[in-house]
């Protein structure tokens, strides 16, 4: 996915480390090392930030979109990642506020507390 005539603009993502923002545990290894090589540059084509200068790149973009099955390491390493961040983000949207305690305190000000 990195041939060497890539456009600078793209080259600039591939140096920075990929915050995965999920739990990394059900990566292969495999993926896990692509994610964290081309992450930031598959990120930045999927949002637009960046245009497809490959081939590759343009079918990346339609697997992004579900319009094509991931070929590549790389591909399916996405295509996971996007599923794990929306699993994740149902699971936390799903479960139920913690519970307020009431230590007995009468009434107090929140905007003047210090934390």
């Amino acid at each position: 996915m990195t041939p060497p005539t890539l456009p600078p603009e793209h080259l600039e993502y591939l140096g920075r480390p990929f915050a995965f923002r999920c739990s990394a545990e059900v990566f292969p290894p495999e993926e896990v090392a692509a994610l964290s090589g081309q992450g930031n540059l598959l990120a930045a084509l999927a949002s637009g930030a960046v245009l497809p200068a490959t081939p590759e790149q343009a079918h990346f973009l339609a697997v992004d979109r579900d319009e094509a099955e991931p070929t590549t390491v790389c591909e399916r390493a996405w295509v996971r990642l996007k599923g794990r961040r929306e699993y994740e983000r149902e699971r936390r949207s799903a479960q139920p506020p913690p519970e307020r305690k009431d230590y007995g305190m009468p009434e107090w000000d929140q905007d003047r507390c210090w934390w």
